[in-house]
């Protein structure tokens, strides 16, 4: 039987080049890249290596790349970035974010922490049957 995948947004597979690239680093050169010792610094040295290379292809600073463990931490760092910049900006006023209602868990817990912390308000507008959003609202939301 042929195996269907539909949970791409979940994980996806990685491309044999990938593969081949994070092989070493799961096996042998394991070390943790924060670690003094020799196992630890050639970790460090690939770390460094791959943020050379992203920063290189996005025309980037290596100190502007940041790896992450995966999407729920990715779009949490992003929002609360921005927010938190934003709110102090602004003296630590509360920043508004409008979002949709059925946005992803990871951008709704990471703004009801925001706004516990007094950093955000936020307005989450509804969508309809397809999935599609209320310009409507969308527009009074701000």
């Amino acid at each position: 039987m042929r195996r269907i995948y539909l949970d791409y947004n979940a994980t996806t597979p990685v491309t044999p080049e990938v593969r081949d690239a994070m092989l070493p680093y799961l096996g042998e050169d394991y070390g943790n890249p924060s670690s003094v010792h020799a196992v630890g610094a050639r970790a460090r040295k690939a770390l460094d290596d791959a943020r050379e290379s992203v920063a290189r292809i996005l025309k980037a600073q290596p100190r502007e790349i940041l790896f992450t463990s995966g999407g729920t931490e990715s779009v949490q760092l992003a929002i609360r970035g921005v927010v938190t910049a934003a709110s102090l900006a602004r003296g630590r006023k509360p920043v508004h974010v409008v979002t949709t209602a059925v946005e992803h868990s990871a951008v709704l817990s990471c703004l009801e922490a925001l706004e516990a912390e007094g950093l955000a308000t936020s307005t989450r507008v509804g969508v309809d049957a397809l999935g599609r959003i209320d310009v409507e609202a969308f527009k009074t939301a701000f």
